[in-house]
């Protein structure tokens, strides 16, 4: 069965690759394809990610920014240098295009984001690359094994279409036999921590989305100033589609409040969609 690393750019899934060697090393980005976002990002960046995405991902538009803090397409691109092999970079419809389709901003009642740009693409590949099922080594560490509880392996895809009826005709399979190293060798944060502390990876404090609704406001807020235009464009996104990420407050809402200094910064967002985490 073929091997498969799921990569997120964060310390733990990095642990990963660099102690449990797989058949491919699998990183899927998420896309924004407005260039407002990324005006910050460096042109070299910017062209680095694309040449990697055009060997697998030419069907897609270029990519222009990301909501994930620029230091995760960095500690990506460090990480390969640091293991020694190709890890793929894979990229589905960005977040303008996701939103239209889906008629919504995701919020906790409709957690589609992760499954629409991180699986779908990495589901995509596998599916014509290799031989279903394949075995996927999920980064999940023991101190976070609830996690492990609620990995979905099925996927359901469209397989053809019916012109005469105007109709998709839709398979569920099952894709991936998740795994998981790190709790069977019971690696901890600690563990995590201290292999990386010296080593010349930068990971970013906050990891994933930087306005992912699953994050404490107080989260969202220091990633205002961190990625002010990651936040920027988001804000607009919830004006413009008359929905928010949080239930409770807008993003601009949560720009006028003040950063508690007491609040424990930095600790990413799990999502439950089986592939964020720190």
């Amino acid at each position: 069965m073929t091997t498969i690393n799921s990569l997120s750019g964060g310390r733990t899934s990095s642990y990963l690759a660099v102690h449990y060697p797989a058949d491919y090393e699998l990183f899927a980005v998420v896309c924004v394809d407005d260039h407002n976002a990324g005006k910050d990002l460096p042109r070299w960046l910017i062209q680095e990610v694309n040449d990697r995405l055009q060997k697998y991902c030419p069907h897609w538009p270029e990519f222009r920014a990301t909501t994930e803090d620029p230091l995760t397409l960095t500690a990506i691109l460090d990480l390969e240098q640091v293991i020694g092999r190709e890890i793929i970079w894979l990229r589905g419809m960005g977040w303008e295009e996701m939103m239209r389709k889906r008629k919504a901003v995701p919020n906790r009642q409709r957690r589609f984001c992760t499954s629409v740009m991180k699986m779908e693409p990495i589901f995509e590949w596998c599916y014509k690359y290799t031989d279903l099922p394949v075995e996927m080594r999920m980064g999940y560490r023991y101190d976070e094994i609830e996690r492990s509880f609620s990995t979905s392996t099925t996927m359901k895809f469209a397989t053809h279409c019916e012109l005469h009826r105007k109709r998709h005709r839709w398979q569920e399979i099952e894709w991936r036999e998740c795994t998981f190293p790190l709790i069977e060798d019971r690696i901890t944060h600690y563990q995590v921590r201290q292999y990386w502390k010296g080593k010349h990876i930068v990971f970013p404090a906050d990891s994933n989305c930087q306005n992912c609704f699953w994050k404490h406001e107080q989260q969202l807020r220091k990633n205002m100033e961190t990625n002010p235009t990651i936040m920027k464009w988001a804000a607009v996104m919830e004006e413009i589609h008359g929905h928010t990420f949080k239930d409770e407050y807008s993003l601009l809402q949560i720009q006028n409040i003040g950063i508690q200094q007491d609040f424990f910064f930095g600790t990413g967002a799990g999502c439950q969609a089986g592939f964020c985490t720190d």
